[in-house]
């Protein structure tokens, strides 16, 4: 079970996210408006979030991944598609291939049974000079990623 909770005043969810980095490039998740998201997902309820990010990354890509460092976590508080107040509190991880091999096979359309509902996923490899023109949210994160610099915990309100 996802650790999500709703209420009638809105949600608070558990994600991890993973930063994932080879040859100078970063793998993004792309949306139809051109926006992108690390890979990653919600931490299910009993599950660190190191479990939950190998997990996370498995489903998704179909590849195996090992934690590098916690990074990051952030505090985002926003209102989603679906006009829900969210507090989402996300987890940030640099990740490494268990296999580097496997960088150059990773299935960049891939579909996911994600508890019965079918998600398409599409991922990108940006070269980390193009990271800053990209519309890669929160900013705070992708800021972090260009510098190499981590603050690792944030406060982030919708204005």
């Amino acid at each position: 079970m996802d650790a999500r909770f709703k209420t009638d005043e809105g949600r608070l969810k558990l994600r991890v996210s993973g930063i994932i980095i080879h040859d100078n490039k970063i793998l993004l998740e792309t949306y139809e408006d051109n926006s992108f998201c690390l890979p990653g997902g919600t931490i299910n309820l009993n599950e660190d979030s190191e479990d939950a990010i190998k997990r996370e990354l498995l489903e998704e890509t179909d590849q195996e991944f090992i934690v590098d460092e916690l990074v990051s976590i952030n505090e985002e508080f926003y209102t989603n598609f679906k006009d829900i107040k969210t507090h989402c509190i996300n987890f940030y991880y640099k990740m490494k291939f268990k296999n580097e091999e496997d960088a150059k096979t990773i299935d960049l359309d891939r579909l996911e049974n994600d508890h019965g509902y079918m998600m398409q996923h599409h991922y990108k490899w940006i070269e980390l000079k193009n990271l800053k023109n990209m519309d890669l949210m929160p900013i705070e994160i992708r800021d972090e990623i260009i510098n190499n610099e981590y603050k690792f915990h944030h406060i982030i309100k919708e204005v």
